[in-house]
């Protein structure tokens, strides 16, 4: 793959932050939805969308991660506009695009995408899968985000196998030119032996020398998010390690847009030299 350009973002819309990571089922949703939560409660207006969704069958949609993300951030958006694609087979977009006789347009993602950036201050954003994950025949999920112009916050296992993971992800983001803001590692089990606890400190300790991206977490496992998704998520948003991860956001956008006016009020005096 060919190394791309630095992105260089020339308009002053609204921001928003792609939430990816090291594989599927590792707490995407969960985190998006809690960062979007939490940074509702900062008196941030929050907008969301889940640009593609696989495996959601008729019986499914109101548990389906898109209805999740909406009902996380309130919002009244339509879901067309949340979930522009959803396809019931649970497989890679492509193929699931395939089975339906359909395929993706990436014009439409960004146009939706733009759509709902008009109506929200923030936009949080969920991927599907890992970042190579196929999207068309010639696209995956990566060159969505590049696309998109948006950094990324990827989430990763706290435990054994995710040292591999998040830094094979990490390193595909850099060598993209895809901005990485944070890594949150997510206890996708309880953690109850020694054996356990040794080997998600290990990866904790390793990744937080070698990411080279701040570390956030590990979440802690939440048994109540499986019985009441909403009760679960209002108390997750609360957490240190959610709160630490929207600071972390804020704080990109606010050093963002001062180097913007810096850049602006250096181009206006240059150019009323």
């Amino acid at each position: 793959m060919m190394r791309r350009p630095k992105q260089v973002v020339t308009d002053s819309s609204p921001r928003g932050i792609f939430v990816t990571a090291t594989d599927t089922g590792v707490g995407k949703t969960l985190v998006a939805s809690a960062l979007a939560r939490c940074l509702i409660q900062r008196g941030i207006d929050v907008g969301v969308m889940k640009p593609i969704e696989t495996g959601v069958s008729r019986s499914r949609k109101r548990q389906s991660d898109g209805a999740r993300l909406r009902k996380a951030a309130g919002t009244r958006d339509p879901m067309t506009e949340v979930c522009p694609y959803v396809f019931r087979l649970p497989v890679a977009p492509f193929s699931a695009a395939q089975a339906e006789g359909k395929t993706v347009q990436m014009a439409t993602i960004v146009r939706t995408f733009r759509t709902l950036r008009q109506k929200h201050t923030f936009m949080v954003l969920e991927g599907v899968g890992g970042i190579y994950v196929p999207v068309t025949e010639v696209l995956n999920l990566s060159d969505l985000i590049y696309q998109m112009k948006l950094p990324a916050i990827v989430v990763g296992q706290s435990g054994l196998g995710g040292i591999n993971h998040a830094l094979l992800t990490l390193h595909a983001l850099r060598e993209q030119n895809i901005p990485v803001v944070a890594l949150v590692l997510n206890q996708q089990r309880p953690v109850r032996t020694k054996i356990a606890h040794a080997q998600e400190q290990s990866t904790v300790n390793l990744l937080r020398r070698l990411a080279g991206v701040p570390v956030v977490g590990p979440l802690p496992h939440s048994p109540l998010v499986n019985r009441n998704w909403n009760e679960g998520l209002v108390s997750l948003a609360k957490t240190a390690p959610i709160k630490m991860l929207a600071r972390l956001v804020l704080a990109r956008i606010i050093h963002k847009g001062s180097s913007r006016k810096r850049a602006d009020a250096k181009r206006d005096g240059h150019s009323e030299a």
